[in-house]
């Protein structure tokens, strides 16, 4: 990282961390051009991605753009309450802030997980999300959005063909991802 010139950081845990094997053709047409590196870590919650944050190397130059997409593992397998692992999204952004004071950050909404609407988890996922555009839009250049309908059938249904495992994005989820973000990441890139 302290060798090379990012201009957007991707952070996360292994959903991000999936653009490196499943996502990898749709890392490579979208977000390879723009310079970005992935710092998503497979079972990460909100406080190991401050503690990252506190101590990876500085850039040569600093990034112009952060996208971060974290909190699931917090409460769907973690002991976090929603409302905990929202303010662990909060602190993560604000720190992003105080890093890199003239970068913006795209803060997601925490993607679906499980196939059914009425499924616990994705009823602590739909609070999570609920909490966060208060909290960030005190931030400066933060902005939170949430792709997460991207990823359902009109019934609210995530199919296997998005997420096989019900988590995890496929190629194709990979590719609606980077589809719902490209114009966003175009603005906060200048681009």
């Amino acid at each position: 990282m302290k060798e090379g010139e990012y201009e957007l950081l991707m952070v996360g845990d292994s959903i991000t961390h999936n653009f490196e094997s499943i996502g990898e053709k749709v890392w490579k047409k979208h977000f390879e051009p723009l310079k970005a590196l992935n710092l998503g870590f497979g079972g990460d919650r909100t406080n190991h991605v401050l503690w990252r944050l506190d101590h990876l190397p500085k850039p040569k130059v600093p990034p112009r753009a952060a996208v971060v997409m974290i909190g699931t593992n917090n409460i769907c397998w973690g002991s976090d309450k929603p409302r905990e692992a929202a303010d662990g999204v909060k602190a993560i952004a604000a720190k992003l802030q105080s890093l890199y004071p003239e970068a913006k950050v795209l803060v997601l909404g925490v993607f679906p997980r499980r196939r059914e609407l009425s499924h616990p988890h994705r009823k602590q996922i739909i609070e999570l999300n609920s909490y966060l555009p208060d909290l960030l839009k005190e931030l400066k250049n933060v902005k939170f959005l949430d792709i997460g309908p991207s990823f359902l059938d009109e019934k609210g249904h995530l199919s296997k063909e998005m997420m096989p495992d019900t988590t995890h994005p496929s190629e194709k989820g990979h590719q609606v991802w980077a589809d719902a973000i490209e114009s966003e990441l175009k603005a906060l890139l200048g681009r």
